[in-house]
C-alpha cells in the first residue's frame, strides 16, 4: 500500500503545480492584466482538450490496471498498449483541433491558427509524460513522479519568464511547445524502453480491450469539459467582459490550491488503493477514510480562501481582482460540493464503471455552460457563481447514487 514517503511526494507533485502555474499567473497579471489571464487560461483549455482525452481516459484505467496486475510481465504489456493508444486518441483529437483552429482563434479574439495549432501540438506532447506518471502511479512510485513533475513544472515557469520579457500569447505558445517536444522525445525513448514488445498474444489482446473500455471515457470527459470550459468563457465575455472572465478565472485559480490538492490525493494516494480495495469489503473502508480526510480539510481550506478571499487574489493577483463576498461563498461552495463528487468518481474508475462515468460527465461543467447560456439575461458573477453551486450538487448526487448503487455488486462493467 501507499507508504509516508509516497504520500509527501504526492504533495509536493501538486505544489509543484500549483506554485508554478500560480507564477505564471501572476506574471500574466502584471503584464497583461485579467484580460490576458483569461485568454491564456481559453490556450491552456486547447492544450487540455487534446491530452486529458489520454489522461482521464486510458491513462486513469493504466494506472487502475497496473495496480491490480500481479507479474511485470503483464505490467510491460500494459504500458505499451496504453502508449499507443493514448497518443492515438490525442493525435485524433489534436488533428480535430487544428481543422477547428479558425473557429477557436476567433474565440481568442486574436484570429491566429498558429497559435491553435501549437497548442494542440503540445498537448500531444503532454501525453508522454502523463503516460509515465500514470505507469509509476499503478505501481506506487510516486517519488519517481516527483522528479518528472520538477521537470515539466520548469515548463510553467519558462513561459512565466518568456511573459515577463514580454513575449505575446503566440510567442510563448512557442516556448512551451517547444519546452514539451524536448522532454517528450526524451520521455518517448524511455517509455519504449521499459514497454513489452513481445509476450502472449492472447494477454495483450485481452489487455488491449481492457484499456480501450477506458477510451470513451477519455473522450467523454476529455473533450467535454475543456470545451465546457471555452465555451463558458466566452458566454461570460459576451454577458460581462474579458476582464471580468479574468477575475472569474483568478478566483478559481485561487481555490485550485484547495481542489487540485483535493484531487491529486484521490488520484495520487486513493485512486491505487481503490483498485486494489475494489471487490472486497475494504473498498468501503477506503471511500470512507478518503472522504473523512480529503473532504474535511477542504471544507477547512475554502472556508480560509473566502474569509480572506480580497488578501489572496491581491496577492497572487493584484488589487483589480476583486469579487464580492457572495459570489466568492457560493463559488467555494460549489467547489466543496464538486470535490465530494471527485470522491465517488474515482470509485466508480476504479470499478471500471465507464458508461456510468460517461453518463455523469454531461452532468458537471456542460451543464454549467448549458445553465449560463439559458440563464445569460442579467448575468453577474455571483449568478455564475449560484449556477456553478447547482451544476455540482447535480454531479455530486448522481455519482453518489452511482457509487452506492455497485459498491454491493462488485465487478467490471460491461
Amino acid at each position: 500500500m501507499t507508504s509516508i514517503r509516497s504520500v509527501l511526494a504526492a504533495f509536493a507533485i501538486i505544489l509543484i503545480d500549483l506554485c508554478t502555474r500560480a507564477g505564471l499567473d501572476k506574471v500574466l497579471a502584471l503584464v497583461g492584466g485579467p484580460a490576458m489571464v483569461a485568454l491564456w487560461a481559453q490556450l491552456q483549455s486547447v492544450v487540455e482538450v487534446v491530452c486529458v482525452v489520454a489522461m482521464v481516459g486510458v491513462l486513469q484505467g493504466l494506472t487502475v490496471l497496473i495496480a491490480q496486475a500481479r507479474e511485470t510481465r503483464d505490467e510491460r504489456i500494459l504500458l505499451d498498449a496504453a502508449l499507443k493508444l493514448a497518443l492515438g486518441t490525442s493525435t485524433a483529437v489534436a488533428l480535430a483541433a487544428a481543422l477547428a483552429a479558425p473557429l477557436l482563434a476567433d474565440s481568442l479574439g486574436e484570429g491566429r491558427t498558429e497559435t491553435i495549432w501549437l497548442a494542440a501540438l503540445t498537448g500531444c506532447c503532454a501525453t508522454l509524460p502523463a503516460t509515465l506518471n500514470a505507469y509509476w502511479l499503478g505501481k506506487h512510485r510516486q517519488q519517481r513522479m516527483l522528479r518528472l513533475a520538477l521537470l515539466t513544472g520548469a515548463v510553467w515557469l519558462l513561459a512565466a519568464a518568456g511573459a515577463w520579457m514580454g513575449l505575446g500569447l503566440g510567442e510563448l505558445m512557442l516556448a512551451q511547445c517547444s519546452a514539451m517536444l524536448l522532454i517528450g522525445g526524451a520521455i518517448w525513448r524511455y517509455l519504449r524502453s521499459v514497454s513489452g514488445e513481445g509476450g502472449d498474444q492472447a494477454k495483450k489482446s485481452a489487455y488491449f480491450r481492457k484499456l480501450v473500455k477506458f477510451v470513451p471515457v477519455g473522450l467523454a470527459i476529455g473533450i467535454l469539459s475543456p470545451v465546457s470550459m471555452l465555451l463558458i468563457r466566452g458566454i461570460l465575455s459576451g454577458t460581462l467582459s474579458w476582464n471580468e472572465v479574468g477575475i472569474m478565472q483568478a478566483l478559481w485559480r485561487s481555490s485550485d490550491w484547495v481542489t487540485a490538492t483535493s484531487a491529486g490525493v484521490l488520484s495520487l494516494v486513493f485512486l491505487p488503493r481503490f483498485s486494489q480495495a475494489y471487490g472486497s469489503a475494504q473498498f468501503a473502508r477506503e471511500l470512507e477514510r478518503a472522504g473523512l480526510m480529503v473532504l474535511t480539510a477542504a471544507a477547512c481550506l475554502l472556508l480560509l480562501i473566502y474569509l480572506y478571499q480580497r488578501t489572496l487574489l491581491a496577492t497572487l493577483y493584484d488589487a483589480r481582482f476583486a469579487v464580492s463576498d457572495e459570489a466568492t461563498a457560493l463559488f467555494m461552495l460549489g467547489n466543496w460540493a464538486r470535490i465530494a463528487s471527485w470522491l465517488f468518481f474515482f470509485g466508480l474508475f476504479a470499478a471500471h464503471r465507464t458508461r456510468l462515468i460517461m453518463a455523469g460527465e454531461v452532468l458537471s461543467l456542460p451543464l454549467y455552460a448549458l445553465l449560463l447560456w439559458l440563464y445569460a439575461n442579467g448575468m453577474t458573477l455571483e449568478r455564475a457563481a449560484l449556477l456553478y453551486l447547482l451544476s455540482y450538487l447535480v454531479y455530486l448526487g448522481f455519482n453518489a447514487a452511482c457509487v452506492l448503487r455497485v459498491k454491493d455488486r462488485q465487478g467490471p462493467d460491461t
